[in-house]
């Protein structure tokens, strides 16, 4: 046990050294590529119109995510302005934690300030993600069927088809959510049957016992039909994102000569969807820097841009994006750990 706890602690101080360095790299690699001043002198004459709104549609973001949790959890103990503050600080762990684990804070702040129960946190996490992903997908297919990536260095044939099996696989699991998890229920009672010692595992006891009580959620919340309303909030929130970057990466590139004209919105979808892909990696180095901006960049590169504005444009809008999201982050911290904030009591049955 003790040399197993050893090997897990080193294999994770490896795997955050790896994420560092290569964070560190990319951030040497692409600053090397451009001059320094140009960087800062765009980072301060951002268009500031684009800008707020940039920034206004990025705070709106959470309105069609708090109205879609909410609706997944659907009990009436959440007030709007309880799960909006939630969102925020989810928001603010994903983006400085590695491969979206910051999702888990909407669990743990759940559990911890307004008692849900872990099982209803995953089930409505897991869904909302779910069908974000059906979102996204459809709009990458769409996308590259009008900006028409043959003329570019990539092949739009492949991309499609990926992009079309990724919304096959997303909709039948979206569709049948309660089998895959009973598949895996299944897995773990032929695994105690197997190994009799892991019935007397607390930790995997814990586990199997919150997948059980997850699967029960997520077919109550199938039992309510309620999909189309989730799957509408959640379009709302992957439009009004991409919208949002849109303006964020049009604020950085207008100084340097780039109007609206020039940055066709499918085309910036692509960059910025690529930047937002690589952050579900486990080579998401912290925070995202170095792997977003190289993200972005080489998407951007790719659909034409030159080198250098397609490393500044990177790294000034995930600096932009980065500043405002943990910001939120921290006063939605600072407002639910004050004394006088009252969660709403249930009445009781």
């Amino acid at each position: 046990m003790q040399r197993a706890k050893v090997k897990s602690i080193i294999l994770r101080t490896i795997n955050i050294v790896i994420v560092v360095g290569l964070g560190a790299f990319l951030v040497y690699y692409l600053l090397n590529q451009i001059k320094f001043s140009d960087l800062v002198k765009a980072f301060l004459g951002v268009y500031k119109p684009s800008l707020v709104i940039g920034l206004i549609l990025m705070f709106s973001i959470d309105f069609f995510k708090t109205y879609r949790q909410n609706l997944l959890i659907g009990t009436g103990q959440l007030r709007f302005a309880d799960m909006f503050l939630v969102s925020l600080i989810r928001n603010a762990f994903n983006m400085v934690l590695p491969a979206r684990t910051g999702e888990l804070s909407y669990v743990y702040v759940l559990q911890r300030k307004f008692k849900i129960p872990v099982e209803v946190g995953v089930s409505t996490l897991f869904i909302g993600l779910i069908f974000e992903i059906v979102v996204v997908v459809s709009m990458i297919i769409i996308s590259i069927v009008i900006v028409g990536l043959n003329k570019y260095a990539i092949s739009s044939t492949s991309v499609i088809l990926i992009a079309a099996v990724l919304l096959i696989v997303s909709l039948l699991i979206v569709f049948n959510l309660s089998r895959f998890v009973g598949l895996f229920i299944k897995i773990g009672y032929f695994l105690i049957r197997k190994f009799k010692k892991l019935e007397q595992n607390k930790i995997f006891s814990y586990l199997f016992r919150k997948l059980i009580e997850t699967n029960k959620n997520i077919e109550f919340i199938q039992k309510r039909r309620i999909y189309w309303k989730v799957y509408l909030a959640s379009v709302g929130t992957r439009i009004t994102k991409f919208v949002s970057f849109y303006f964020l990466v049009h604020a950085t590139l207008q100084p340097m000569g780039y109007n609206f004209k020039d940055l066709p919105f499918w085309v910036i979808f692509l960059a910025t969807v690529t930047a937002e892909i690589s952050a579900v990696l486990p080579t998401h180095a912290v925070a995202g820097f170095g792997t977003y901006e190289a993200s972005f960049a080489f998407a951007f590169v790719a659909l034409g841009f030159p080198r250098d504005v397609s490393i500044i444009a990177g790294f000034n809008y995930h600096i932009i994006n980065l500043l405002e999201t943990i910001v939120l982050g921290i006063l939605a911290v600072a407002i639910l750990s004050l004394p006088f904030y009252k969660i709403k009591k249930m009445p009781q049955a």
